[in-house]
């Protein structure tokens, strides 16, 4: 009786220690961009980490315009001429353009990025509505991949279709790391 009591105070202990024990650490699914204007010129890149409650997006660019610009993830990987490959705004769920709209925002708008008088950009925010799972329905790795456009003004975040941004003055495909 005693090895049978001894036995199962050792499996309670066992059992207490794994649930009192932290999971190990998993590793965030990450992803970026590589930036270049249309003229081949690199701007700098865009990093991308999968968080509990979205992506929490970095910016590390240069030789922008000083002064805000808008930013969204689009619905193509391709950047080719003057970045119109790259599709709409991403939008997986058929939403609205913008923050301040009611039926929005679609899953790619993003906050506007200010540019220093030296034309750098840092910066770094969440983003709610992406995933970097290649199985959500909002996630960035579909068949044509994605892209993340700067444009040359700020986007407004209501009219359609990209917030009265201006033209798109820089592209990068979203790459799995």
């Amino acid at each position: 009786m005693a090895i049978k009591t001894a036995a199962s105070i050792l499996s309670l202990a066992a059992a207490a220690l794994a649930i009192s024990s932290p999971a190990p650490a998993r590793a965030a699914a990450e992803a970026a961009a590589a930036l270049k204007k249309s003229d081949g010129s690199d701007i700098g890149t865009v990093t991308f980490s999968e968080a509990p409650s979205g992506l929490v997006v970095k910016f590390e660019l240069k030789g922008l315009a000083p002064g805000p610009h808008g930013v969204h993830v689009h619905e193509a990987g391709k950047c080719d001429g003057d970045f119109a490959s790259a599709g709409g705004i991403y939008n997986p769920l058929g939403a609205k353009h913008g923050f301040f709209n009611e039926d929005g925002p679609m899953a790619g708008d993003m906050a506007n990025v200010y540019a220093a008088a030296d034309g750098s950009v840092v910066a770094e925010f969440l983003s709610p509505f992406l995933s970097l799972n290649k199985e959500a329905e909002d996630g960035l790795f579909d068949a044509d991949g994605t892209a993340i456009i700067v444009f040359e003004k700020a986007d407004d975040h209501l009219s359609e279709p990209e917030g009265e941004a201006g033209a798109r003055i820089a592209c990068g495909a979203i790459k799995a790391k």
